[in-house]
């Protein structure tokens, strides 16, 4: 039976985008070709119009259609499979977001059936009932459309052992390609699941729709996780770097020790990975170091206490966070922060407490994001409660306001998410002053930003300098791009193994 994978994968403000390789997708066809089906990926990188995307799928005459469905990515899901509704084709969807919104993903036009929570087991069950047309209207996990009804099954257990799983299937991909690939990079996965229930994130709902039977965190052993990273080595020879996708990565000391250990030993490559300031203590950072750890990417989000605490249940003092990033200074580890702006009760003066504490800790690297409600999260719940969301659909970018909130102004959060890079690097100057000097301009600075009309004054500053930065990124990416496809880093000698000539479908 063949399986045609369709992925939606577009960052609209990344020129440059070339897609990111979805552990969860190389499972799922992992599973699938270990069970002796035929997979195919169509990777959507960049907008498609309606006529390229039907030839694309005709072209591979697949035997059932799978979409894989982030919040974001769901508009476009929706619009590819009305293109998709009049051929003779089952389509599934599965993904997070018909795992939490499953009302909303079953009722589209052209999606037959939707898979809530893990795929892996469920869709190779359904590939096995279509092949031997067998009744498809019992397997748990999915949910499927029957003449005027919807049959709705309920969930089976979470996998408990993660090494039952095959590697993650890349040869789907155009894998040399991607954006971290093409770079030297691989990304990689060693757990599923994360112990926190932070308003704005579906894991609290995981827990809710899985019940009792829900297990917030499950790790692969070490073994297992370190056999993958050498046959990728010994299959992708470009690979210099690891990339690790997981919520938290070193989260459990027993298990961190031993991969610090091994992962130190036989693989020797930098690694980059997430991690919880409260949890990154001095034993933690000396295992990452010795794990080849060089860039730890934290959640900060918030500076403001209130809003991390109270609005965004994260639970963190800013006194973890500094010493987090302390340690991680002090150890040579690049430290990256992950801010969120424009979340209900935000003010001009809270998000300036993020970007004080980001001067304060000296961050090496930032990325800020506008605050998307995700459906079914406690805090969407209480901006659709307050009227907050004035547009439904998620935006790819996570750069435009969805809120309009009393507290602050769109064109302020716009503001903020522009310049922030810039203010923290001036608040970082104010706060070097003596220290009469320094609170004064610091106060000073304050009032100034929390006008709404400064934006004004700083645009026409920014804007000039701010095209001629990205020119030159830009041309810095090209020839960086243009170094590894010359000389022993050519990508296109690299092919990767066990393609098929259905392996490669990528726009």
């Amino acid at each position: 039976m063949k399986v045609l994978l369709i992925y939606p994968d577009i960052l609209f403000h990344r020129e440059d985008w070339t897609g990111y390789f979805y552990v969860g997708i190389g499972s799922l066809s992992a599973v699938l070709k270990k069970e002796g089906h035929e997979t195919s990926l169509f990777h959507v990188t960049k907008p498609v119009n309606r006529s390229k995307f039907i030839k694309t799928v005709e072209k591979e005459a697949p035997d059932l259609i799978g979409f894989s469905a982030t919040s974001p990515m769901f508009p476009l899901v929706r619009q590819y499979a009305s293109w998709l509704s009049g051929m003779a084709v089952p389509t599934i969807c599965g993904g997070i977001h018909p795992t939490i919104a499953p009302e909303e993903s079953i009722g589209v036009k052209g999606i037959d059936i939707i898979c809530r929570g893990e795929g892996e087991a469920p869709l190779a069950e359904l590939c096995q009932r279509i092949k031997k047309n067998e009744d498809i209207g019992n397997i748990p996990n999915l949910w499927t459309k029957c003449n005027d009804t919807i049959v709705k099954n309920p969930l089976r257990p979470l996998l408990d052992d993660l090494d039952s799983l095959p590697y993650p299937d890349r040869s789907i991909f155009s894998y040399a390609t991607l954006f971290h690939e093409r770079l030297g990079g691989a990304t990689f996965v060693a757990s599923r699941g994360c112990p926190y229930n932070c308003t704005y994130c579906c894991n609290h709902l995981l827990r809710k729709i899985y019940g009792s039977q829900h297990k917030p965190v499950r790790f692969r052993s070490v073994d297992n996780l370190v056999g993958e990273i050498r046959q990728v080595i010994k299959d992708y020879p470009f690979v210099k770097s690891l990339v690790f996708d997981d919520d938290i990565l070193f989260l459990k000391r027993t298990w961190s020790k031993e991969f610090a250990e091994k992962c130190g030993k036989q693989i020797q490559l930098p690694l980059t990975c997430n991690a919880r300031p409260d949890v990154t203590d001095k034993t933690m950072v000396k295992l990452m170091k010795k794990a080849g750890c060089h860039h730890v990417k934290f959640g900060l989000e918030s500076g403001n206490e209130y809003i991390s605490n109270e609005v965004l249940n994260r639970h963190l003092t800013n006194e973890s966070i500094k010493n987090a990033f302390a340690l991680c200074k002090k150890t040579g580890l690049v430290a990256e922060s992950f801010n969120m702006i424009g979340v209900p009760h935000d003010t001009p003066a809270t998000i300036l407490d993020t970007i004080k504490l980001n001067a304060m800790i000296g961050v090496d690297k930032m990325q800020i994001s506008i605050y998307q409600p995700y459906q079914g999260t406690r805090l969407a719940d209480q901006c659709d409660e307050q009227n907050y969301i004035v547009q439904k659909d998620l935006e790819s970018d996570w750069f435009s306001p969805m809120l309009e909130l009393d507290t602050i102004s769109s064109s302020q959060v716009l503001m903020f998410r522009d310049y922030f890079k810039v203010l923290v690097r001036f608040y970082q100057v104010l706060q070097k002053l003596p220290a009469g000097s320094s609170e004064f301009f610091i106060t000073l600075s304050d009032k100034i930003l929390s006008f709404d009309p400064s934006s004004y004054l700083l645009n026409s500053i920014y804007i000039p300098l701010n095209y001629l930065y990205r020119r030159m990124l830009a041309l810095k990416m090209k020839a960086r791009i243009a170094w590894r496809e010359s000389g022993r880093y050519a990508l296109k000698k690299y092919k990767s193994p066990g393609q098929n000539k259905h392996g490669k479908v990528r726009i």
